[in-house]
């Protein structure tokens, strides 16, 4: 049996999920091919960010989110210890969800397991009519040509070989990516951060495992340093044990993983096992993104420690990106140059954020080290004061506060942002400047009374165009969109509050929720704008 399809997509993780959803919510037919049957056993994942989040709000299921998230008077700290029964080492105090004000966004980071949030997706996708989902089946070889790509798939339950016909085909079957490997697109960065082995587990002792308070995260050191986390999934009774700097390749039974469980508790602990991962923390980003018609996204183009929970949200924001993109060739108005823009725009951003995790984990290696970590002696005192003072002093409180990263990326220098003259803001990686700079994301403001409606919610299915004052023509930019059959809204917004953070009376937002274009005339270049923004000249 044979499928045509616009776009394939190879993997059916959270990104491969999202990309369908992107391009399904666009109306773009798709194939995703994945070789598992699409349950999740271990969860590798734990944080939905402020931007995934926000795509999640415009496909509509942003509620559903937040209800499989940790509920939200849960507070968001995170503890330093020995071990859960010793000495407590330092501890950073986030306050609860529900006691959070947030000016910058309409939706909050939530702390989603991928056990839910995977499923979440994987039946949303499934509801879109133009998403074909095909589990439990097996990329065996593909062949790239100028018109597309043509794979060779089969059923593992039934070994029948289908052969899949597609104008685009998109990787995003994580680390081990066989079509990264095949297209010879090589990772480049520290392959050998750490080896690290996580075990799931249920338990219900929370009187050890919170013996200090309830808290997201606890970090576990000995004589020799950071050995360990320890991740609350739901709040409750799930939890997971990261064991770091292991010698690569350990293995471990469930007899030794019980044994770490109990040095982190230091003391007896009632759990149940459910699933062992051993796994490598990396800092690596591919060479390209793309070879000819075939894309890759998420863990096959970059790999990050997790300090930080960039990864999978930097892999959503890909998805999002190049599923915009093929949306808008495929339906004719996106210009030859387009998708080269994919690899231009999401790289830089991919290897900012791919150092800014790893950063995040060499930061232990500067606390103190030693025996006297866990005496109880007058010098073990001394030691573990000294200890919590470079542990502050380092602000190894940076990792959970990073707005400036997950809502202050820019295209800076892209060929498809039109810029207006004005100098690039210092990048900040906790402290976020809204702007409406080309190149920036729009930033998010309430519209009318209340807080129903923001922004953001006027931006996804085409370009938006916003205008802060009505007398402003916009003839020009309405009819040069019209002519090449670019989709274009516009939005006229009365608010002052809002026309002063977008800073001028035109802006154009692309259908990611970035700016594009501002002004505060129509501009008399107007079909050049939209070209450039269109990505039909550089």
């Amino acid at each position: 049996m044979n499928i045509e399809t616009p776009v394939l997509i190879i993997g059916g993780g959270p990104v491969g999920l999202a990309l369908s959803i992107e391009l399904g919510w666009r109306g773009v037919d798709c194939v995703m091919v994945e070789r598992r049957d699409g349950s999740v056993g271990h969860p590798k994942m734990n944080q939905v960010g402020n931007r995934t989040q926000e795509f999640c709000r415009r496909w509509g299921i942003g509620q559903k989110v937040r209800e499989l998230s940790i509920p939200e008077d849960f507070p968001r700290n995170i503890i330093f210890h020995t071990n859960l029964s010793g000495h407590e080492l330092g501890r950073y105090e986030f306050p609860a969800r529900q006691d959070v004000v947030q000016p910058y966004s309409p939706e909050f980071m939530q702390r989603c397991s991928q056990i839910w949030f995977d499923p979440l997706l994987r039946d949303f996708a499934g509801e879109l009519p133009s998403v074909t989902q095909m589990f439990n089946t097996q990329l065996d070889r593909f062949d790239a040509d100028q018109g597309g790509v043509t794979a060779y798939v089969t059923d593992q339950n039934s070994g029948a070989e289908q052969i899949v016909r597609a104008q685009y085909m998109v990787a995003c079957e994580g680390a081990e990516s066989r079509v990264r490997d095949e297209l010879g697109i090589d990772l480049v960065g520290d392959h050998g951060l750490s080896f690290n082995i996580n075990i799931f587990f249920k338990s219900t002792d929370s009187d050890v495992l919170f013996s200090k308070g309830r808290a997201v995260m606890q970090w576990f050191f000995d004589e020799t340093g950071l050995w360990a986390d320890i991740v609350s999934i739901n709040g409750k009774d799930l939890w997971r044990l990261s064991i770091m700097k292991l010698p690569a390749g350990t293995e471990i039974t469930e007899a030794e993983g019980a044994d770490y469980l109990r040095k982190a508790a230091g003391t007896d602990l009632e759990f149940e096992i459910l699933s062992i991962l051993p796994w490598d923390r990396k800092r690596v980003v591919a060479e390209r993104y793309h070879e000819g018609r075939i894309f890759l996204a998420g863990d096959a183009v970059h790999q990050m420690s997790p300090t930080g929970g960039f990864g999978m949200n930097t892999g959503i924001q890909e998805a999002v990106d190049i599923g915009w993109k093929l949306a808008a060739v495929l339906d004719g108005w996106g210009g030859d140059n387009l998708l080269r823009t994919y690899d231009l725009e999401r790289r830089p951003v991919a290897r900012m954020i791919t150092d800014e995790g790893a950063r995040n984990f060499t930061q232990f290696a500067k606390l103190p080290v030693g025996p006297k970590i866990d005496q109880d002696t007058s010098e073990g005192d001394a030691f573990r004061k000294d200890f919590q003072k470079t542990l502050y002093g380092l602000r190894m409180d940076r990792e959970y506060d990073t707005n400036g990263i997950v809502l202050g990326y820019r295209y800076e220098g892209s060929p498809i942002i039109v810029p207006d003259g004005t100098p690039e803001p210092e990048f900040q990686i906790i402290d976020y400047t809204p702007t409406a700079r080309p190149g920036h994301r729009a930033p998010h403001a309430w519209i009318g009374d209340g807080e129903e409606r923001s922004t953001l919610d006027l931006f996804g299915r085409g370009f938006a165009l916003l205008r802060f004052d009505r007398s402003v023509p916009v003839d020009s930019l309405l009819k040069a969109a019209g002519q090449c059959a670019m989709p274009m809204t516009l939005t006229d917004i009365d608010q002052e509050d809002i026309a002063r953070l977008y800073a001028r009376k035109l802006v154009l937002v692309r259908p990611d929720g970035h700016v594009a274009w501002r002004g505060d005339d129509d501009p008399v270049n107007a079909a050049d704008v939209i070209d450039i923004v269109r990505g039909a000249i550089f």
